[in-house]
């Protein structure tokens, strides 16, 4: 399916895809041609699988900060009491 004008015209501004700003307008801009009939539904199903990988991506970004910030607080014993590193393999 071609694209219309004014699905091309409403992304044509974008350079690159550098804020979750920018992903928001295409996805907005392509729910709109989606309703429009410039775009059909599976390349709808497409872009929602890269939307779901860059949320994921987010939420696993989102999780390692809140992770180091608990580390910051409280990871200073951590090592004492679990011996990281330091734990032999074997029968000894």
């Amino acid at each position: 399916m071609k694209p219309s004008q004014n699905t091309l015209d409403s992304l044509s501004d974008i350079q690159q895809v550098a804020t979750l700003g920018d992903v928001r307008r295409i996805i907005g801009n392509s729910l709109l041609a989606l309703a429009r009939k410039e775009i059909s539904a599976t390349d709808v199903v497409a872009m929602a699988k890269g939307v779901d990988a860059i949320s994921n991506s987010l939420q696993a970004e989102i999780s390692l900060a809140k992770v180091r910030i608990e580390m910051r607080e409280s990871g200073s014993e951590l090592g004492k009491l679990v011996r990281i590193g330091a734990t032999l393999i074997g029968n000894d």
